[in-house]
């Protein structure tokens, strides 16, 4: 790589890094100014919806880091959803259909209907299973597999099947 594409490179980064802190830079002065107007407003007896969002927060602190926890829940939640999607996609040579079987905070179930239901073919899927075990995931977020034969997959409430198109 030449000097030429190695200046281009830092100045397309020290361009991105002007416009974030330029976007950052007016999001405090109008958030700023949310504040100044709010707090001459409390001082008048009136509450702006920000004052009062604060004084919610105040009242039940507790609600709010349950609220933020479940958030943060949910994220991680979707995060290995698209990761166990990937490994599916990347085996999907072993996979007749798979499926998506329940939703809740922290558990993600799966049904695969394998093409050759064997224990070389299962144990490809119990690998994914440990490694996700042994990075402590599983403490908070469980995943689970099922292997189905395929004549049952009619039997089988799915909330939706997994595509790898």
């Amino acid at each position: 790589m030449d000097n030429q594409t190695l200046d281009i490179k830092k100045d397309n980064k020290l361009s991105q890094l002007k416009a974030i802190l330029y976007l950052l830079q007016t999001n405090l002065e109008e958030f700023k100014e949310e504040v100044d107007a709010s707090y001459a407003l409390l001082t008048l007896g009136e509450k702006t919806p920000l004052a009062k969002k604060l004084e919610k927060k105040i009242q039940d602190p507790i609600n709010d880091i349950f609220q933020f926890s479940n958030k943060i829940d949910s994220q991680v939640n979707q995060i290995l959803d698209t990761i166990i999607r990937g490994y599916f996609k990347k085996n999907h040579s072993s996979i007749k259909k798979v499926f998506k079987t329940r939703k809740s905070l922290n558990d993600l179930h799966y049904s695969i209907v394998l093409k050759e239901d064997n224990v070389k073919s299962r144990d490809v899927f119990f690998e994914f299973l440990n490694t996700i075990d042994l990075a402590n995931i599983s403490q908070k977020h469980n995943v689970y597999f099922q292997f189905i034969p395929s004549e049952l997959v009619d039997k089988i409430k799915f909330d939706e099947e997994i595509k790898f198109e």
